[in-house]
């Protein structure tokens, strides 16, 4: 077989053995990553959700702040007595709801999940409790 033989040959096989196109498919959707900055620390957090900034003594000031954060929606807190982000127990949520002093005196923050689940955790003798479903 001559050259120009083989080349021909080598084409055509080279154009049977290539893989069809195959249309992309677009990447899942990751949400935006952005900050929330409180007492020198920043967190990333899914733009748009919320966070907490609670005032638990009622001199308008916040004492802490909470966060469901990016990647992995692992909830945080900060403060000023705080070293850093303080991963609050074992909690993962989307977003955060409210903070609330309740009648008894306990402190308590709400989150809410990607099933539209409100769990919340409240502060006891141990610090952060668990988070529980919550029941309205």
């Amino acid at each position: 077989m001559n050259l120009r033989k083989a080349a021909v040959a080598v084409a055509g096989v080279l154009g049977v053995a290539g893989p069809a196109a195959v249309p992309a498919r677009a990447a899942p959707a990751l949400p935006s990553a952005c900050q929330v900055v409180a007492f020198g620390h920043t967190l990333p957090i899914a733009c748009g959700s919320n966070t907490l900034a609670a005032d638990w003594n009622g001199d308008h000031r916040t004492d802490e702040v909470f966060a469901a954060t990016l990647p992995n929606h692992y909830i945080y807190r900060l403060s000023a007595t705080s070293n850093g982000p303080v991963r609050v127990s074992n909690g993962r949520a989307d977003s955060m709801l409210k903070w609330e002093i309740r009648p008894s005196g306990q402190r308590r923050v709400y989150a809410v999940t990607a099933t539209q689940h409100v769990y919340y955790s409240y502060y006891g003798p141990s610090g952060w409790s668990e988070w529980y479903l919550y029941h309205a």
